[in-house]
């Protein structure tokens, strides 16, 4: 029997929890005779915590009682804005410490959401690949720049460390944490009974440009201000790098610093997050969607589309627009 310890740090999101262990207890329903999974619940002090959401979940025992457990799964944290969730992990010290311990045993470590944060600041992650919450991309990036970023990917995996994106990518966790410890027929007939998704690969399409909000540079924000104001016009490095007073140097040097891209992409996420908002709300015809966010060619922008989103507009309209009531 494999067994495995979920963490509950103070204000931890309890669908994360509590859907992982349903998952773990479904998998033992479908393998019958034998459990193949047992699970505990590890508090910092082995007293019950409280969610979020105000639940209390009873603890089995603190951190350090997770013994010879196979695998740890961190799930995300809650926080009161950017400052505070800084303070908040760096001041994680015995977790922190646990972490690196249990990934030098070559235990399978697994964080979800928020909660990549800590395998990040633990140093685990430092040279590997990772994903986080879409809205803390930008922050992640630069607070962790030996972090190989994945800015949309659902799961990453690399050796005994993964991690998955926002909230509910915990389904995605948890059945790849069953794949590797149970095998895959398993972890399939887990996802079809609980109606999971397997084949979600991005984060994407339900990101917003929060990502690139939470930077400090007023060079960037006023170079942002700008190619809002002129979304739709023809894209000119040298008229953006005169309006924010900087040189064309300067300019692509602090994007990248504070928003991990480059001004030209980040004008292509702008008009394409004004063509979802379009897709969604409105009847316009995809050629009159392309011309107001500033494009003149139909294919070209289905091309970048597809590859920015992993999906065609017309598909995702289909799937986010919204229903007359």
């Amino acid at each position: 029997m494999r067994r495995i310890a979920l963490l509950l740090p103070d204000r931890f999101f309890a669908g994360g929890v509590a859907g992982t262990v349903d998952l773990l207890h479904i998998a033992n329903r479908l393998a019958g005779g034998q459990p193949l999974f047992a699970w505990q619940l590890l508090s910092a002090d082995g007293a019950p915590a409280t969610a979020a959401n105000g639940l209390a979940f009873a603890a089995d025992g603190r951190y350090g009682d997770a013994g010879d457990a196979d695998a740890i799964v961190v799930p995300g944290i809650t926080y009161p804005d950017l400052a505070g969730f800084e303070r908040r992990i760096a001041g994680e010290h015995e977790l922190l410490a646990r972490l690196s311990e249990w990934h030098a045993d070559g235990r399978l470590i697994a964080g979800n959401c928020t909660g990549v944060a800590l395998l990040a600041e633990s140093g685990i992650l430092d040279g590997r690949p990772a994903t986080i919450s879409w809205w803390l991309s930008g922050w992640f990036r630069q607070r962790y720049p030996k972090v190989a970023l994945e800015t949309h990917a659902i799961l990453t995996e690399s050796g005994q460390l993964l991690s998955s994106g926002a909230t509910t990518c915990y389904l995605n966790l948890g059945l790849r944490l069953i794949e590797r410890l149970g095998g895959k027929d398993v972890a399939l007939s887990v996802a079809r009974l609980m109606l999971v998704d397997t084949h979600r690969a991005s984060q994407a399409p339900y990101a917003t440009l929060q990502q690139y909000a939470g930077h400090n540079d007023p060079l960037v924000s006023r170079a942002q201000d700008w190619l809002q104001a002129r979304l739709a016009e023809p894209f000119s490095l040298a008229a953006l790098a005169a309006a924010a007073g900087a040189s064309e140097r300067t300019l692509m040097r602090r994007f990248r610093q504070a928003l991990g891209d480059t001004p030209l992409h980040y004008l292509q996420q702008m008009r394409l997050f004004a063509a979802r908002r379009l897709l969604e709300d409105s009847a316009l015809a995809l050629e009159q969607i392309v011309a107001r966010v500033g494009y003149e060619d139909v294919s070209t922008f289905r091309r970048l589309f597809k590859r920015e989103l992993g999906c065609s507009p017309g598909e995702y309209r289909r799937r986010f627009a919204a229903r007359a009531a």
